[in-house]
Protein backbone atom coordinates (compact mmCIF):
# COMPACT_ATOMS: atom_id res chain seq x y z
CA UNK A 1 0.00 0.00 0.00
CA UNK A 2 1.32 3.82 -1.16
CA UNK A 3 -0.71 6.18 1.18
CA UNK A 4 -0.39 9.00 -1.01
CA UNK A 5 2.00 10.45 -3.89
CA UNK A 6 4.76 10.91 -1.78
CA UNK A 7 5.02 7.21 -1.20
CA UNK A 8 4.95 6.52 -5.24
CA UNK A 9 7.71 9.28 -5.53
CA UNK A 10 9.79 6.94 -2.46
CA UNK A 11 9.51 4.18 -3.93
CA UNK A 12 11.03 5.54 -7.26
CA UNK A 13 13.76 6.98 -4.91
CA UNK A 14 14.43 3.36 -3.39
CA UNK A 15 14.39 2.35 -6.97
CA UNK A 16 16.76 4.77 -7.62
CA UNK A 17 19.57 3.48 -5.13
CA UNK A 18 19.52 0.15 -6.80
CA UNK A 19 19.08 0.66 -10.77
CA UNK A 20 21.82 0.01 -13.45
CA UNK A 21 21.84 0.53 -16.80
CA UNK A 22 19.98 -2.20 -18.92
CA UNK A 23 17.10 -2.24 -16.30
CA UNK A 24 13.83 -2.27 -17.84
CA UNK A 25 10.84 -1.03 -15.47
CA UNK A 26 7.48 -2.29 -17.33
CA UNK A 27 4.58 0.37 -15.51
CA UNK A 28 0.70 -0.98 -15.47
CA UNK A 29 -1.95 0.97 -14.36
CA UNK A 30 -4.37 2.89 -15.14
CA UNK A 31 -4.88 6.84 -15.92
CA UNK A 32 -3.86 8.54 -13.22
CA UNK A 33 -2.48 5.16 -10.88
CA UNK A 34 1.04 7.11 -10.41
CA UNK A 35 3.21 5.34 -13.16
CA UNK A 36 4.61 9.11 -13.74
CA UNK A 37 4.93 9.94 -10.16
CA UNK A 38 6.99 7.10 -9.48
CA UNK A 39 9.10 7.76 -12.58
CA UNK A 40 9.42 11.53 -11.30
CA UNK A 41 10.78 9.97 -7.85
CA UNK A 42 13.54 7.96 -10.02
CA UNK A 43 14.43 10.64 -12.06
CA UNK A 44 15.19 13.36 -9.51
CA UNK A 45 16.85 10.98 -6.76
CA UNK A 46 19.48 9.97 -10.40
CA UNK A 47 19.94 13.87 -10.54
CA UNK A 48 17.85 14.77 -13.41
CA UNK A 49 16.46 18.36 -12.27
CA UNK A 50 14.00 19.05 -14.63
CA UNK A 51 10.31 18.36 -15.41
CA UNK A 52 9.22 15.11 -15.69
CA UNK A 53 5.71 14.52 -17.58
CA UNK A 54 4.34 11.67 -19.38
CA UNK A 55 5.61 11.36 -22.89
CA UNK A 56 2.22 10.62 -24.47
CA UNK A 57 2.17 12.34 -27.58
CA UNK A 58 6.17 11.91 -28.21
CA UNK A 59 6.23 8.78 -26.99
CA UNK A 60 9.77 8.86 -25.30
CA UNK A 61 11.57 11.43 -22.93
CA UNK A 62 15.58 11.46 -21.75
CA UNK A 63 16.41 12.31 -18.68
CA UNK A 64 19.89 12.80 -18.07
CA UNK A 65 21.36 11.70 -14.37
CA UNK A 66 23.46 9.73 -12.77
CA UNK A 67 22.47 6.97 -14.99
CA UNK A 68 19.94 7.87 -18.44
CA UNK A 69 16.52 7.13 -17.95
CA UNK A 70 13.93 6.88 -21.27
CA UNK A 71 10.65 6.81 -20.15
CA UNK A 72 8.30 5.50 -22.69
CA UNK A 73 4.54 5.38 -22.51
CA UNK A 74 2.96 3.57 -25.17
CA UNK A 75 -0.35 4.66 -24.66
CA UNK A 76 -1.17 5.76 -28.22
CA UNK A 77 0.80 3.29 -30.19
CA UNK A 78 -0.91 1.86 -32.89
CA UNK A 79 1.16 -1.09 -33.88
CA UNK A 80 3.90 -2.89 -31.46
CA UNK A 81 5.95 -2.82 -34.68
CA UNK A 82 5.87 1.43 -34.52
CA UNK A 83 8.27 0.96 -31.43
CA UNK A 84 10.99 0.18 -34.11
CA UNK A 85 10.47 4.08 -35.65
CA UNK A 86 11.85 6.12 -32.54
CA UNK A 87 15.10 3.83 -32.13
CA UNK A 88 14.13 1.09 -30.24
CA UNK A 89 16.75 -1.16 -30.74
CA UNK A 90 18.96 1.87 -29.40
CA UNK A 91 17.22 1.45 -26.34
CA UNK A 92 17.66 -1.27 -25.49
CA UNK A 93 21.24 -1.37 -25.82
CA UNK A 94 21.92 -1.29 -22.21
CA UNK A 95 22.72 2.56 -21.25
CA UNK A 96 20.09 3.78 -19.32
CA UNK A 97 16.67 2.67 -17.53
CA UNK A 98 14.10 1.72 -19.55
CA UNK A 99 10.35 3.08 -17.69
CA UNK A 100 7.72 1.79 -20.02
CA UNK A 101 4.29 2.83 -19.31
CA UNK A 102 1.62 0.67 -21.08
CA UNK A 103 4.31 -1.81 -21.98
CA UNK A 104 0.80 -4.23 -22.89
CA UNK A 105 1.06 -2.35 -26.39
CA UNK A 106 4.62 -4.16 -27.06
CA UNK A 107 2.44 -7.17 -27.32
CA UNK A 108 5.46 -9.68 -28.26
CA UNK A 109 8.98 -6.95 -28.27
CA UNK A 110 8.35 -6.95 -24.13
CA UNK A 111 11.92 -7.85 -22.93
CA UNK A 112 12.60 -11.12 -21.34
CA UNK A 113 14.01 -9.66 -18.03
CA UNK A 114 12.54 -6.73 -16.48
CA UNK A 115 10.44 -5.47 -13.39
CA UNK A 116 7.12 -4.83 -13.45
CA UNK A 117 5.44 -2.69 -11.23
CA UNK A 118 1.42 -2.23 -11.56
CA UNK A 119 -0.15 0.39 -9.60
CA UNK A 120 -3.99 0.57 -8.79
CA UNK A 121 -5.44 3.46 -7.35
CA UNK A 122 -7.59 2.83 -4.77
CA UNK A 123 -11.58 4.12 -4.96
CA UNK A 124 -13.50 5.93 -2.53
CA UNK A 125 -14.37 2.92 -0.28
CA UNK A 126 -11.19 1.26 -0.10
CA UNK A 127 -11.29 -0.69 -3.17
CA UNK A 128 -9.53 -2.20 -6.06
CA UNK A 129 -9.31 -4.83 -8.38
CA UNK A 130 -11.74 -6.54 -5.92
CA UNK A 131 -9.53 -6.20 -3.22
CA UNK A 132 -11.11 -5.03 0.18
CA UNK A 133 -8.01 -2.60 2.16
CA UNK A 134 -9.99 -0.79 4.71
CA UNK A 135 -7.75 -2.05 7.44
CA UNK A 136 -4.53 -0.29 6.22
CA UNK A 137 -4.64 3.01 8.14
CA UNK A 138 -4.35 6.39 6.51
CA UNK A 139 -6.18 8.11 3.53
CA UNK A 140 -7.16 5.06 1.86
CA UNK A 141 -9.28 6.73 -1.29
CA UNK A 142 -5.52 8.54 -2.04
CA UNK A 143 -3.47 5.41 -2.00
CA UNK A 144 -2.77 2.99 -4.63
CA UNK A 145 -1.54 -0.45 -4.27
CA UNK A 146 1.67 -1.94 -6.01
CA UNK A 147 2.89 -5.05 -6.92
CA UNK A 148 6.90 -6.07 -7.56
CA UNK A 149 7.32 -8.48 -9.92
CA UNK A 150 10.48 -9.83 -11.34
CA UNK A 151 11.13 -11.40 -14.94
CA UNK A 152 14.98 -12.73 -14.92
CA UNK A 153 17.16 -13.09 -12.24
CA UNK A 154 18.06 -9.15 -11.26
CA UNK A 155 14.27 -7.89 -11.05
CA UNK A 156 13.54 -10.95 -8.84
CA UNK A 157 16.37 -10.14 -6.33
CA UNK A 158 15.02 -6.47 -6.75
CA UNK A 159 11.47 -7.87 -5.18
CA UNK A 160 13.04 -10.02 -2.90
CA UNK A 161 14.97 -6.77 -1.50
CA UNK A 162 11.97 -4.87 -1.52
CA UNK A 163 9.82 -7.16 0.38
CA UNK A 164 12.31 -7.75 2.87
CA UNK A 165 13.18 -3.92 3.52
CA UNK A 166 10.06 -1.60 2.48
CA UNK A 167 9.74 0.70 4.90
CA UNK A 168 8.98 4.01 2.65
CA UNK A 169 6.41 6.54 3.92
CA UNK A 170 4.01 4.24 5.97
CA UNK A 171 3.97 1.92 2.92
CA UNK A 172 3.03 -1.33 4.13
CA UNK A 173 4.29 -4.56 2.20
CA UNK A 174 2.55 -7.69 3.00
CA UNK A 175 4.44 -11.06 3.64
CA UNK A 176 5.65 -13.14 1.10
Amino acid sequence: MLPDESATEELGRWLAERVQPGDILLLHGDLGAGKTTLVRGLARSLGYGGRVTSPTFTLVHEYEGRVPIYHFDLYRLGEPDQVWEIGWADYLRGEGVLCIEWPERLGGLIPDEALTIRLSHLDEEGETVGVRVNEVEGNVAAGRIVELTGLGERPEALVKEWRETCTFLGSTVPPA
